[in-house]
């Protein structure tokens, strides 16, 4: 699962999950798999994912167009489920 923070210019202020569901979709729509999220993720492929995840979670908040999406929204990748490691004790 992927957490988005999204952010609109009509008030929208949420993190939304981008959970199982919402990624096959994004896959099957864009051929991007989510193991190529792995090494880097673009801010279009970003934008595109929060776009598709926000129809399907809240389409009233949602523009239907991608383009009127990017240019009335702002959407930030959160941390990812893994900790960062401490190192050893007394480091």
């Amino acid at each position: 699962m992927l957490t988005l923070k999204i952010t609109g210019d009509n008030g929208f202020d949420n993190e939304v999950v981008a959970k199982p569901r919402h990624i096959l979709a994004f896959e099957r729509a864009t051929g991007i798999k989510l193991s190529d999220f792995e090494d880097e993720i673009s801010m279009e492929t970003v934008y595109r994912l929060g776009h598709l995840v926000m129809r399907m979670t809240h389409p009233e908040d949602t523009p239907a167009k991608l383009a009127d999406f990017e240019e009335t929204f702002d959407v930030f990748p959160v941390g990812g489920d893994d900790e960062p490691d401490p190192g050893p004790a007394g480091a």
